[in-house]
């Protein structure tokens, strides 16, 4: 079976996440990875945290992986196929061209860019680049948000009156130098976590005529809890809630609620099961859904357009661009209280 040989950029959280998914996957090879920390070029990954727990290990057996401190000599290396990018936010444009001009495919963290312009960059350099590229926006992936894509675009319970999403979070101080506690690097909690909902949002209904968002500035200095109304005009409300400023052990939970014509649609990850179904005629149900989660799934997506030699259509780098121009609006209606016109 063909596989795609893959090099790792940046081992945080969700480089450990990537790599496990790679290590795991019958169509994947990890054959190099490239950090600054010493201590994870050597297979200790025991410091890391997340908001998910992965399972991974504590200690990882590097053995017949290369290992560099330089991002650049893992994208120079021939062995190289995919370069898969999990760096801070403010590096990802610089390394997603510099591995789509060497020819590489790419598949880099979301948000694609700390801001618009360099997510038009990476957008050229992708539509010139030999190489497949995605941004991971793993939301698109996920198991119950998949369903819910497929009951609004099939209108299994009719057209959709209102939804609301949530994505809440108490501070992930666990980032290389704390960067995501520096909105000037990750953006802060609407560009970094929020955005998740955003570009859903945007995938499910299409673009929004105007955005109008409350925010509140928190602990990376830019807006860390964010709620938007996204106006699509009469007969449908739909709204996001997002934030890291919860304390102490808040559960990390993602959510959405969703009243169809002759439904309700709820999931919540503190639910079991996460999605329950409340029908007009009075019944209560529990939709199959599918097994895995967004990470490994947009994972196996990626590597298949790759071995089919095709463009992924799930995740466009114009989607990706969209996403941070959505939020970078949210942004500007938080911080000028005002409504902002959409125009995509």
């Amino acid at each position: 079976m063909a596989k795609v040989k893959v090099g790792c950029i940046g081992i945080g959280f969700m480089g450990k996440m990537h790599f496990g998914c790679y290590k795991k996957h019958s169509k994947a090879q990890i054959v190099a990875i490239a950090d600054v920390d010493d201590a994870k070029l050597s297979g200790d990954w025991s410091k890391m945290g997340g908001n998910i727990e992965d399972g991974g290990a504590k200690k990882v057996n590097l053995s017949g992986i290369k290992t560099y401190k330089d991002a650049n000599d893992l994208i120079a290396d021939p062995d190289v196929e995919l370069v898969d990018i999990t760096l801070p936010t403010f590096l990802h444009a610089q390394y997603a061209i510099e591995a789509l001009k060497a020819g590489k495919h790419v598949l880099v963290e979301k948000p694609v860019a700390i801001s618009i312009a360099e997510a038009d960059k990476v957008a050229e350099a992708a539509k010139r680049a030999k190489g497949r590229f995605m941004v991971a926006q793993c939301i698109r992936f996920w198991p119950e948000y998949e369903y819910l894509a497929q009951i609004i675009k099939g209108r299994k319970y009719g057209r959709v009156k209102s939804a609301i999403f949530k994505r809440r979070s108490t501070a992930p101080t666990w980032g290389w130098q704390n960067w995501l506690m520096n909105s000037k690097r990750s953006g802060g909690a609407i560009l970094d976590l929020h955005i998740h909902d955003t570009d859903y949002i945007n995938y499910v209904f299409k673009a929004p005529k105007k955005v109008e968002s409350a925010g509140v500035t928190g602990p990376s200095g830019g807006i860390d809890h964010i709620v938007t109304n996204y106006d699509y005009g009469k007969n449908m409300v739909v709204s996001a809630e997002g934030g890291w400023t919860f304390h102490g052990v808040y559960p990390f939970e993602m959510a959405y609620t969703v009243v169809f014509d002759k439904a309700t649609v709820e999931f919540s990850t503190s639910h079991s099961p996460t999605v329950t179904v409340y029908t007009s005629g009075g019944k209560v149900e529990t939709p199959k859904i599918e097994s895995g989660d967004g990470y490994h799934r947009e994972i196996d997506y990626f590597l298949n357009c790759i071995l089919k030699k095709v463009r992924p259509k799930t995740v466009t780098p114009k989607d990706a661009r969209n996403a941070v121009y959505l939020v970078k609006a949210e942004e500007r209606s938080a911080r000028d209280h005002r409504n902002v016109a959409i125009s995509l």
